[in-house]
């Protein structure tokens, strides 16, 4: 999809397709000079000319352009930059200071980085600041200078004597700081003229509803031109076409086309990868902070696929529950087969607990008369001997079960010796791993689940979100500790399991595991 203020759209291949629109104002002689300077140093591409020729009308002073990562956006922007600072170009004015913004120092620098390759043949007659707080270049001759503003509205009132304010991936901005610098930016328009203010940057990881995210849907009046090249949601994520159509630069940088197509080949197997690929190579609109433990859609691919019969002992992901939380085991085996099984305390009775839990009425009696949620009656804390006792109940015995570390002992004291128990840590680095594992046996298989538990499934995992910390993953509770995240967690400590399992045996599925017991700490 592009979409811009003067009714530029894509012709469905990616392609700007010309279209009508309103051209109020002619073309300046200032942006067809800096058309015309900028090709003779810098390989300028179609749409990165025709943004700057609509940009550099005389009416517009807002020009934004919204691009997925590796497009070139800061390479631009820095060779612009450079045409403010070098005597005769087209945006020259002698003493007139320019500004680069960006929500941090270092990303600041990688524009610098470009303006100084630009003005490399003649960097003797500029004076260089780089330090941990300032950030300018200043041609000495002239004392025109390029400096850099941190995104703080604090530091941006009383702008008058700018000349160009380039504004880069204003998503990461700090979401209050950035609005009200973004005001002071705007509201200093108009001082003198030919001032500009152009931003460009990625969609992500701007909140919802922020004012970035608004420029690029709404533009800013007559006075704006928003270029946004993104994939339509309804476009399939890793296809060749959806890739190629947003990423112009794809055909002409073979060290990016194959960055690109390693990285979808990676989301392809890791569905953790995914939003990041859609978010920052697709530039769509993606949620940031949390994400589901699976999509809806592959979910499904797990409830079409055969079930195979039981064959052999399972293993157990068994999540321990205190109070009114649930305890839940997810039975797997090595075929993929997956049975699961929760146990809610008496007290409360069932439909008053749906209600505490925001559920659809009769929800938890449906799973109750399907066998998949039993209750431990009279109790305010059900107990786990209750659920592993309904297991062998029903032929479960297990191969061996994994949980955390929460009541492990308890647990240890009814196990015995029947089965190995083994503690899984929570930690980041183990978790990410189990997450991982369960997404890649939901996506590329052999996970498929019984029938009678698939409604026990379904309503866990809608509840499950992960949340993201440096790279590493983690299973929560939604709606702030209420949801039934329980048999989730046990399917990420099966699944973790298995997939260990598999890789140390690729050939020979059906041997039994090797166990390290480990004692809780």
């Amino acid at each position: 999809m592009i979409r811009n203020c003067e009714n530029r759209r894509m012709d469905g291949t990616g392609r700007l397709a010309r279209g009508s629109g309103d051209r109020r104002g002619s073309l300046s002689v200032q942006g067809n000079r800096l058309i015309r300077d900028l090709k003779q140093r810098f390989p300028l591409l179609g749409f990165q000319s025709d943004w700057i020729k609509a940009v550099f009308q005389d009416h517009v002073q807002i020009g934004a352009m919204s691009l997925p990562r590796g497009s070139g956006k800061s390479q631009l922007f820095g060779w612009i930059a450079s045409e403010c600072l070098r005597p005769g170009s087209a945006l020259f004015h002698p003493g007139i200071e320019s500004l680069i913004v960006s929500g941090s120092l270092e990303q600041s620098r990688v524009m610098l980085g470009f303006l100084r390759q630009a003005l490399h043949d003649d960097e003797r007659s500029y004076r260089i600041c780089d330090s941990s707080q300032r950030m300018w270049i200043l041609h000495r001759a002239s004392n025109t200078r390029i400096r850099v503003l941190s995104s703080s509205g604090k530091r941006a009132m009383g702008l008058a004597q700018f000349g160009l304010i380039l504004c880069d991936e204003p998503g990461s901005w700090e979401a209050r700081g950035g609005q009200l610098l973004w005001q002071a930016l705007t509201g200093s328009l108009g001082k003198r003229e030919g001032q500009k203010v152009l931003v460009i940057g990625t969609r992500s990881p701007a909140e919802p509803g922020s004012w970035w995210l608004n420029l690029l849907e709404q533009g800013s009046g007559s006075r704006s031109h928003v270029m946004v090249l993104a994939a339509d949601k309804d476009q399939p994520w890793d296809a060749w076409e959806t890739i190629r159509a947003v990423n112009p630069l794809i055909l002409h940088n073979p060290s990016l086309r194959q960055t690109i197509l390693h990285e979808r080949d990676e989301a392809r197997k890791d569905e953790s990868l995914r939003p990041a690929f859609e978010a920052y190579r697709l530039n769509r609109s993606i949620q940031a902070h949390t994400d589901m433990l699976v999509q809806v859609e592959d979910w499904q691919t797990v409830e079409t696929r055969p079930v195979p019969d039981r064959h052999g002992r399972p293993i157990v992901g068994f999540d321990v529950g205190a109070s009114r939380a649930w305890t839940a085991a997810w039975c797997l085996w090595s075929n993929g087969r997956t049975e699961c099984y929760a146990l809610a305390p008496g007290i409360p009775d069932l439909k008053t607990r749906e209600k505490q839990d925001a559920m659809p009425t009769g929800m938890y009696r449906r799973l109750q008369e399907q066998g998949a949620l039993i209750v431990d009656k009279g109790l305010r804390m059900a107990r786990a001997v209750t659920l592993i006792d309904y297991l062998l109940s029903l032929g479960i015995v297990p191969q061996a079960m994994y949980a955390d570390r929460f009541l492990f002992e308890s647990l240890n004291d009814v196990v015995g010796n029947r089965w190995p128990l083994i503690l899984r840590p929570t930690r980041w680095s183990a978790s990410t791993e189990d997450i991982t594992a369960f997404r890649r046996l939901v996506f590329d298989g052999p996970l498929s689940i019984a029938p009678e538990s698939r409604d026990l499934a379904r309503v866990s995992l809608g509840q499950a979100v992960v949340v993201s910390e440096d790279a590493n993953l983690r299973v929560r509770k939604s709606k702030h500790g209420r949801s039934r995240d329980d048999v989730a967690v046990g399917g990420t400590l099966a699944c973790g399991a298995l997939a260990r399992h598999l890789a140390r045996e690729p050939n020979r599925p059906q041997r039994k595991l090797r166990y390290h017991l480990v004692t809780a700490a």
